[in-house]
């Protein structure tokens, strides 16, 4: 038992061994492996030594500074592909760099494009990084940079600076305290007080930290940015402008205002060539001097909201007397339109320009004391009518006013009086089984103080109300004439004047059947009546 148990301890001492034997040939390997990587890296690369070849004259003298050899007139060094030239400099060989004075230039020769002048350089050949100073242009096929100090990667042609800069590209300037200069890139990235500025203050653009890409033109930003013009300016977070084509897509927090109007949207993508725009998710335009307000979550805008669609939840709001009406439709359009005015009905050679408002499908109006749903509205500011077309319905206090076609006559903000073509129908709650009703081919009726006080009706009206005698019902009266002219007050008839062949019976209370008590064409509506202006987004 004892033979066994040592056998064992032996067994697993030579796989510990084993084991270690392992492990070392594995980190021998990995060693090996690295030497290897590392010393084809390190032979990869491999400094190239810094040329001398030309000037007109040189100095060594043990006095000048560092053993630097004094270099004087057409001094032109060569390291690789490049080019250094400058007016004279100390040349450290030993150190592979050198000092350049006056009239530096560095460029490359074969591929890269860039080309660098400055008035001081540093030229490290070891690290190939050259540092310019003073009256540093850099040249490239599409910007010229200016500064008084860049740092530039001449292996792989980037360039840095930290005390601003300007870039100039076509038309367009760009400057900021910071920036990194990406040739192959053809970009330059663009680092606090970033400022663009685009064919002469035509606009400017403010910014924080910003991408050019110097072949297609755009502006990328990545902060709080502001372009502004005389009268407009544009706010965003994040986005982009190309100065090439005039396109731009401002995001997150999206607004752009102007002495009197504003838009606000998720997103915000406009055309300033053609001054067409496109607002998305969360849209809020506002007028402050034609009083509206328009939301919606897809808006495109033309020419500072002369015309505007709306969809996707679209609305507006107008302020009216110190009320606020509430209007929705699946799409909202509205345009300025240019007319002829016309003084005592003739017309002149008068412009004058009105905003007209038209709303396609499901179209519901909620105001505190008028409310209507109907298929489609047009209203024009120019005549102040509004006309409700497909199975309009209208609701004013206690009152139910549907037609075929119906329009509403607006007289300083307020609903003077309305038409209604093709059978129009005014229903108006006595209590809750008992309403008074007027129908005919044609009915206005007419408001005052808000009030519906007067109803004319012609060509064929019929009629059915039932009269109080100190607030209870006494009977059931039934007419129909050519015409009828209805006068009331707080909602209830006062007085009925019947023209033309009436022919009028009154019913005592339960002599008629509910049916009887109804015309053919009654049917009320309230459930459908927006309480709220939230309501005007539900459509039955």
């Amino acid at each position: 038992m004892q033979k066994n148990i040592n056998l064992f301890s032996n067994i697993s001492f030579k796989n510990n061994q084993c084991v270690f034997i392992i492990r070392f040939m594995r980190f021998t390997t990995i060693i090996i492996l690295c030497i290897f990587f590392f010393g084809n890296v390190a032979f990869a690369q491999k400094q190239s030594q810094i040329e001398l070849l030309s000037a007109k004259y040189i100095k060594s003298d043990k006095n000048i500074k560092g053993g630097a050899r004094r270099l004087i007139g057409n001094v032109k060094f060569k390291q690789d592909s490049t080019i250094m030239l400058c007016d004279s400099a100390y040349f450290y060989s030993d150190k592979n760099m050198f000092d350049a004075f006056s009239n530096v230039h560095l460029y490359k020769i074969g591929s890269s494009e860039v080309d660098v002048k400055s008035d001081f350089l540093r030229h490290h050949g070891n690290r190939k990084m050259a540092y310019f100073r003073k009256n540093v242009v850099l040249r490239d096929m599409q910007v010229v940079l200016y500064t008084d100090s860049l740092d530039y990667d001449i292996n792989n042609d980037i360039g840095y600076y930290l005390y601003g800069a300007e870039i100039v590209d076509s038309a367009t300037t760009l400057t900021s305290v910071k920036g990194h200069y990406y040739h192959h890139r053809n970009a330059i990235y663009f680092k606090d007080d970033v400022v663009i500025n685009h064919n002469k203050d035509e606009y400017k653009l403010f910014t924080d930290t910003l991408k050019y890409n110097t072949i297609n033109k755009t502006a990328y930003f990545f902060g709080p940015t502001n372009m502004v013009n005389d009268s407009n300016n544009m706010y965003a977070e994040y986005g982009w402008y190309n100065t090439n084509n005039n396109k731009a897509l401002f995001k997150q927090n999206a607004l752009y205002t102007n002495p009197t109007q504003s838009i606000e949207a998720d997103s915000l993508f406009m055309d300033r060539t053609i001054e067409f725009g496109i607002a998305y998710s969360n849209v809020i335009a506002t007028d402050s001097v034609e009083q509206f307000v328009i939301t919606g979550n897809y808006m495109e805008v033309r020419k500072q909201m002369e015309s505007i669609f709306v969809t996707d939840s679209a609305m507006v709001q107008s302020v009216l007397q110190g009320d606020t009406l509430f209007l929705h439709g699946d799409t909202i359009l509205s345009v300025v339109d240019t007319v002829k005015l016309e003084i005592d009905s003739l017309q002149t050679d008068s412009i004058g320009t009105f905003r007209s408002f038209t709303a396609f499908h499901h179209v519901k109006i909620f105001k505190s004391n008028f409310q209507a749903k109907t298929d489609s509205l047009y209203f024009s500011m120019a005549d102040s009518i509004i006309e409700f077309y497909g199975s309009p319905v209208l609701w004013a206090e206690s009152s139910q006013i549907t037609a075929a076609f119906i329009e509403g006559y607006i007289v300083d903000e307020v609903l003077e009086r309305f038409k209604l073509y093709e059978t129009g129908l005014i229903i108006a709650m006595q209590d809750s089984s008992h309403f008074n009703q007027i129908k005919g081919k044609e009915i206005t009726g007419y408001f005052r103080n808000n009030d519906l006080y007067k109803i004319d009706v012609v060509k064929k009206s019929e009629t059915i109300y039932f009269p109080t005698d100190d607030g209870e019902i006494i009977g059931i009266n039934k007419a129909n004439s050519v015409n009828v002219s209805i006068y009331m007050r707080d909602n209830e008839v006062q007085r009925i004047i019947y023209r033309n062949q009436p022919k009028s019976t009154m019913y005592p209370i339960g002599d008629l059947r509910p049916k009887e008590m109804v015309m053919k064409e009654f049917i009320w509506l309230d459930d459908q009546r927006p309480k709220k202006p939230e309501d005007i987004f539900i459509w039955e």
